[in-house]
């Protein structure tokens, strides 16, 4: 047999490296484990490059076992498989979800009503936001007791029983239906 030359694309390329980080990264896990979180808390510089703080939000990740080695190479392997340009796909509505051939739209389940993504030309955000607001009137009617079940009575419990996939629908019903704080 004689072998075919194999032609490397650039996306392969890009997965080998990662590839490679990935291994790379992953050596940081027994030099973390022998290190006592107390010896990296001590090291105020290390801290300060774990906080981030943005208007309200702020970003502490100082307690985790991870030193600025650790997150140099999490950063680098994050850029090597390319997260940023996954993301941007993400928010403009291009379709990411190779399974099964559709764009991912968590974005457009937190975007504001003003918001636009698109997805083949249609901005999505508004039918997203006509289900959140009949989910919210529904949940709405269940806490109150407006809505009644079959015998007439408001309800007391749920069943949510979910059919596969991510168990965030099934949390979202709980959260969504609960009563207390």
């Amino acid at each position: 047999h004689q072998r075919r030359p194999v032609c490397l694309s650039p996306r392969w390329d890009q997965q080998a490296m990662a590839a490679a980080l990935w291994t790379d990264l992953k050596g940081q896990v027994s030099k973390m484990k022998s290190t006592h979180l107390r010896t990296l808390m001590a090291d105020q510089v290390r801290n300060d490059a774990m906080y981030v703080a943005s208007g309200q939000l702020v970003l502490d990740y100082s307690r985790q076992k991870v030193d600025t080695e650790t997150m140099s190479k999490l950063f680098e392997l994050a850029e090597k498989a390319g997260v940023e340009q996954k993301k941007q796909q993400m928010f403009s509505g291009e379709k990411i979800n190779e399974t099964e051939g559709r764009a991912v739209l968590h974005c457009a389940l937190r975007a504001p009503r003003s918001a636009s993504i698109a997805v083949d030309g249609q901005n999505v955000v508004p039918e997203v936001w006509k289900v959140l607001d009949a989910m919210k009137g529904f949940s709405d009617k269940v806490r109150s007791g407006e809505w009644k079940g079959f015998t007439g009575k408001a309800l007391s419990d749920v069943v949510c029983i979910g059919i596969g996939g991510s168990y965030l629908g099934v949390e979202f019903v709980y959260e969504a239906l609960k009563t207390d704080p």
